[in-house]
């Protein structure tokens, strides 16, 4: 599954979504109209179509989501997908083409599977399966494991099952059966021992460096990582700003993200407003003051970009994380 911006995946609960919400006969028209960016096809046209997906995101941009679905073809690759994702199939099989001409079929067992999205890559089942999602920041993925996790020009690389994964793939198993019943304080510190295992489980695979240059460019990333997320609030932080705070070109910046698929402003963006979903918690905070602590001189601007990313306007989002009564004057 890649980056969706629809509103049903982004709440602060365990949100469900089922094809059961359409007549029959339009059922695979509204699963595809779920991720318009995936080139997808039916791979057999006996019954009904049926899929399912519950899905919750936490503040720092990492996401869990418990895929149903029905046998089906998919191709996806989108140049502006700013993450990557840790997969675990617990039901069934589906076959993954990628790279040069690499083909795996991956079903339960095996370890994890790490999936770069931002890469071409196609999937395809002849039968109904069921896997479990972590969506990860890109940049988050970058720092844990010291680079380029996936070489060559392949989008998967399959990572051991050790205690850790063993511990994940639990945690991953009691968030289906358990999430839907959680309120919005207890499902964001689940998301939040989520993210805590994902990133401690890839830092177990980091990359060696092995030459000088490349451990400055990891340095350098990771540093300019770090400042961002310092001065978030900073409403003149520019990519110039952050070159000239880790002592390197902006041409070497914008070459820094865009070898690891992303885009400065789009990460400065993605840090404000993941920054901005947690500070929503805080009823004592008015939305205005929020925006100004993540960067945004204009509420407006904050209110348009948190809609795009999230789904819904701050005040919304902020309705559905907070006990009725508590946040409805700011």
């Amino acid at each position: 599954m890649g980056e969706e911006r629809h509103s049903h995946w982004h709440g602060t609960r365990f949100m469900r979504v089922t094809t059961e919400a359409a007549r029959a006969g339009e059922r695979f028209d509204f699963w595809h109209s779920l991720f318009p960016h995936i080139e997808m096809r039916r791979t057999t046209g006996e019954g009904g179509y049926g899929a399912a997906a519950l899905a919750c995101a936490g503040d720092d941009g990492i996401a869990f989501t418990d895929l149903v679905c029905a046998p089906t073809a998919s191709r996806f690759f989108d140049g502006r997908v700013d993450h990557m994702q840790l997969c675990a199939v617990a039901e069934g099989q589906f076959g993954v083409a990628h790279g040069k001409d690499e083909r795996v079929w991956l079903g339960p067992g095996g370890g994890l599977q790490l999936l770069d999205c931002h890469r071409a890559a196609q999937t395809h089942s002849e039968a109904s399966y069921r896997a479990y999602h972590i969506t990860l920041p890109r940049a988050a993925v970058y720092r844990a494991m010291g680079g380029d996790p996936i070489a060559g020009t392949g989008a998967l690389r399959t990572l051991p099952d050790t205690p850790l994964a063993l511990l994940l793939k639990d945690q991953l198993g009691a968030l289906a059966r358990h999430g839907p019943a959680m309120s919005p304080t207890e499902a964001a510190a689940a998301m939040k021992l989520l993210s805590g295992l994902a990133l401690t489980y890839l830092q177990g695979f980091s990359i060696a460096a092995p030459d000088a240059g490349k451990r400055l460019g990891e340095a350098q990333f990771a540093s300019a990582c770090r400042l961002i997320e310092a001065r978030c609030d900073d409403a003149g932080l520019t990519a110039e700003a952050v070159a000239r705070a880790i002592g390197c070109s902006r041409a070497s910046l914008y070459r820094l993200f865009d070898q690891r698929g992303l885009s400065v402003a789009e990460h400065v963006r993605a840090v404000r407003l993941n920054h901005g979903r947690a500070l929503l918690r805080d009823p004592r905070l008015g939305i205005g003051d929020i925006a100004l602590r993540c960067g945004y001189d204009d509420l407006s601007a904050f209110g348009k970009a948190f809609r795009r990313r999230f789904g819904m306007t701050p005040r919304d989002w902020r309705m559905t994380v907070l006990p009725l009564g508590s946040a409805g004057q700011r």
